[in-house]
């Protein structure tokens, strides 16, 4: 189940479902944190195995979750994505520090760049990373919690496909030019 979009997304699927239906954020915060944590069972038991995303997603909605619930304030559940994305480019641009490219390790064996092409690209997604923490603060201050969450479920998801794509296109002609060489 690494890295499987769809079943991570899973979470985020049914907060905006049950966040559709209800118009209660601490509702939905709290089946938000349940889901999480059958999907973290569900993957001990079918793959004896938890990944690194959905042990951090879990911990964070719990977190942040569990500070809306009891302190009955959305604030912490809004802070939850900005939260995910710069431990995120936090963790890239420290593990590049280290000579340790997350995404090289990720798709390194199927495309093969040089290391300065790998950087490039982890630097990249450190810092859209870092943005789009930015852009949730702001959706999350200034607008209203509805548009919050169709923000979070629709605007943020749409925003990494897109950027996703750009950096499969990248992938594709670096990989492309280092075969001419």
């Amino acid at each position: 189940m690494q890295n499987n979009l769809f079943f991570e997304s899973i979470p985020l699927i049914i907060f905006f479902a049950v966040y559709y239906f209800s118009k209660n954020i601490f509702l939905t915060t709290a089946v938000c944190i349940a889901v999480c944590w059958v999907q973290v069972l569900f993957c001990q038991y079918k793959y004896k195995k938890i990944t690194r995303n959905l042990w951090i997603s879990a911990i964070l909605m719990t977190i942040f979750g569990g500070l809306t619930i009891f302190l009955h304030n959305k604030t912490f559940i809004m802070l939850k994505p900005t939260a995910l994305y710069w431990i995120l480019a936090i963790a890239m641009i420290v593990g590049q520090l280290l000579n340790k490219n997350f995404i090289k390790s990720a798709l390194g064996k199927e495309i093969h760049l040089q290391d300065s092409q790998w950087n490039k690209l982890n630097i990249a997604w450190s810092l859209f990373f870092i943005a789009l923490g930015v852009v949730n603060l702001f959706v999350a201050f200034n607008y209203s919690e509805y548009t919050w969450v169709r923000f979070k479920v629709f605007g943020a998801l749409s925003m990494l496909i897109l950027f996703s794509i750009v950096s499969m296109v990248y992938l594709y002609l670096a990989n492309n030019k280092n075969l001419k060489k």
